[in-house]
């Protein structure tokens, strides 16, 4: 691999990193890019899609695609987005590059969009380097019409790991309990609020959902058989099965990164306490014993640790152990903690701490020993979940009254509403790309 710095306009722009590839299968031009240390946002021009038949449906269709690819590639925030202040659908590559260069963008996306069979759309996408005129990415896109909003996310992922080496968001979903229907039922939604989806229909309590680690599955507790079981749900082949079904509490409980082991709370009859079991929810050994309620367990991406709250201190605190059961130790805090949850990059931990009269949402920086407030004053923050990237946690708030589910920052800012919808949202749980 061979690695080239260009420095592009200027000290506030970009450090592109092209690394030629000389063994890909395909005949696309892969070119990997960095962000500057010194600009934390590109700047991107993105043109209208050309309607190659110029018939309503693709010009509707252009316009949709390109509206939501705007929307991905500022909710990144990797990038600044510049757009065309005229409409036209007549292309010639010398004309475009003479509208944007004065525009100050460092690459330009352009793309034309035709129709197939009414069922299908083919998206033909060019990443332009602008000062040098030259293709650092292309691409063809098939979907069906319906999809086009997938179609889009599809691009900025792509444009996203160009970029920064990172997957994107884009195609990621969220799963989260509403009780709109006056039971609490699982739901399913795009990252950006859209496509929102009723996963159970069981008139039944259904808790804690939570993604199984690299799968389109959800583990979660529910209450259809009259007991708190362990249940998982596979999203593509929208089937159900029952994973543990124990008398007495399954629940909360976390799949190891590698998908061999489950961490959960069970009770059999006495104190919950922390439990492994395998896959297929036999139970392996027993990890914490004693007389007080151990639960909410999360693995530290290298699978090697466990973080979970314990009331053995007199109070729910926050403690970390080896997966084996030793090296316990717990982190000092000053209220009620819960819902812990490693971030990516195994440095921090995210969890919820009843601080003042609410609960709200605390990082625990594990090599400097530091505990980071995100949240304040608005309302009960609680249940944060990491995006794919560590840069991004969603998380269930009261803030407006009723309790909704918000995306912020790490650092805890820029935070947004995720979906309007009736009744109360909790727990929420991020996926991988799906």
């Amino acid at each position: 691999m061979c690695i080239l710095n260009l420095k592009l306009l200027s000290k506030t722009i970009l450090i592109f990193l092209f690394c030629l590839i000389s063994t890909v299968s395909y005949a696309k031009k892969d070119v990997y890019l960095s962000l500057s240390a010194r600009s934390t946002r590109a700047s991107i021009g993105l043109a209208d899609f050309i309607p190659v038949n110029a018939t309503p449906e693709e010009m509707t269709l252009s316009k949709n695609i390109k509206n939501v690819l705007e929307s991905d590639l500022l909710l990144s925030r990797h990038f600044n987005v510049a757009l065309a202040d005229k409409t036209s659908y007549k292309f010639d590559l010398d004309s475009q590059f003479a509208y944007w260069e004065p525009k100050g963008v460092a690459v330009l996306l352009l793309g034309s969009i035709s129709v197939e069979k009414e069922t299908f759309i083919n998206l033909e996408v060019k990443l332009y380097d602008v000062e040098s005129k030259e293709i650092i990415w292309e691409d063809v896109y098939r979907d069906k019409i319906t999809d086009y909003r997938y179609t889009a996310h599809k691009i900025n992922d792509e444009i996203v790991r160009r970029f920064t080496g990172e997957e994107g968001l884009a195609c990621t979903k969220i799963v989260f309990t509403n009780d709109s229907t006056k039971f609490k039922e699982i739901y399913l939604v795009d990252y950006d609020g859209y496509n929102l989806k009723r996963l159970t229909k069981d008139n039944r309590l259904n808790i804690l959902p939570k993604w199984i680690p690299d799968t389109p599955q959800i583990m979660y507790t529910s209450y259809l058989y009259n007991n708190p079981d362990l249940f998982v749900i596979d999203i593509l082949k929208n089937k159900r099965r029952a994973l543990s079904t124990i008398q007495g509490l399954n629940s909360p409980a976390a799949f190891s990164p590698d998908r061999k082991y489950i961490a959960a709370t069970l009770s059999r009859g006495v104190y919950p306490n922390l439990y492994i079991m395998d896959k297929k929810g036999v139970i392996l050994r027993r990890l914490t014993e004693g007389k007080h309620i151990d639960t909410s367990p999360a693995y530290s991406p290298n699978g090697r640790e466990i973080a979970f709250i314990s009331d053995r201190a007199g109070y729910p605190q926050l403690y970390i152990m080896d997966t084996d059961g030793v090296n316990l130790r717990r982190i000092s805090t000053k209220g009620n903690c819960d819902s812990p949850t490693w971030s990516p990059q195994g440095d921090k931990i995210a969890f919820t701490m009843k601080y003042d009269d609410n609960f709200d949402i605390f990082l625990y920086n594990i090599p400097r020993k530091r505990i980071i407030r995100l949240t304040e004053g608005q309302g009960s923050n609680e249940n944060p979940s990491w995006s794919q990237d560590g840069r991004f946690i969603v998380f269930s708030s009261t803030r407006s009254g009723k309790s909704e589910i918000y995306i912020m920052g790490m650092d805890g800012s820029e935070t947004r509403k995720l979906v309007d919808m009736s009744g109360n949202s909790f727990t929420p749980s991020w996926s991988q790309s799906l």
